[in-house]
């Protein structure tokens, strides 16, 4: 079997893969016309929540980089995980747009589902402290590692803001929160991702649950013999 015949019976399948998808759609009583609109508007909103979630994840890696700088405490990773969720949100939105695949749609309203409610409020909370901790001047020390498996017994921890560090207190503990322009680049480009996630939630489930009102079958009905010689003479009578 040469390359070239391979590459036909490839590209053979993909056509007949797509044509199956938008069969299987229009089977749900959806018009081939606004399937195609509706995977178009998921796909761009796809790549935007790709591209939010590249900014978001610069922004976050750079203020866990300004943190280990200034040595302040800092939840390292957290921001980066979610961020990096919404850039493989995004990628499943591409392909699912792109394949016309029903499962990957599914897979992408699910994740939207997690983008609003855990993912996007993560990001909230998290800036949200470290702007208050970093706006206050609070430090803060424990007795025990915060990574520890296990809290010792009658362990203790305390955070101190504003005029009550004194210099002394400053050398045994650790300064609170980060650049407060960092956090609040990531606060703004969060509340876009949930509008995009909500955006993204109906226009999947809309393509999943729509439904349309069906054209009527119209059924053709056999003519009798006295119906044909009365359309032949009607023939034959005309100029």
């Amino acid at each position: 079997m040469t390359f070239i015949e391979i590459f036909s019976r490839f590209f053979l399948f993909k056509h007949e893969d797509k044509v199956m998808q938008l069969n299987y759609l229009k089977s749900r009583r959806i018009t081939e016309g606004a399937t195609l609109r509706l995977l178009s508007i998921l796909k761009m909103l796809a790549q935007i929540h790709v591209f939010l979630g590249i900014l978001m994840l610069i922004l976050s890696a750079l203020a866990d980089y300004v943190s280990s700088r200034k040595n302040t405490i800092r939840l390292n990773g957290l921001l980066e995980c979610c961020s990096f969720y919404f850039v493989v949100m995004g990628s499943v939105g591409l392909c699912g747009a792109a394949s016309y695949r029903r499962g990957l749609v599914i897979a992408i309203l699910v994740m939207s589902v997690h983008a609003i409610l855990i993912f996007v409020p993560g990001i909230v909370i998290v800036s949200s402290f470290d702007i208050h901790f970093h706006k206050h001047e609070c430090w803060g020390s424990c007795d025990w590692h915060l990574l520890a498996t296990s809290l010792p017994q009658n362990s203790q921890c305390q955070i101190l803001c504003g005029t009550n560090v004194d210099e002394h207190k400053r050398s045994v503990m650790t300064r609170l929160g980060t650049d407060y322009r960092l956090d609040a680049g990531l606060i703004a480009l969060a509340g876009l991702e949930l509008l995009f996630a909500i955006a993204t939630f109906l226009i999947s489930l809309k393509i999943i649950c729509s439904k349309i009102t069906q054209q009527p079958i119209v059924e053709m009905m056999p003519l009798t013999a006295p119906q044909v010689q009365q359309a032949d003479q009607s023939n034959k009578q005309e100029p």
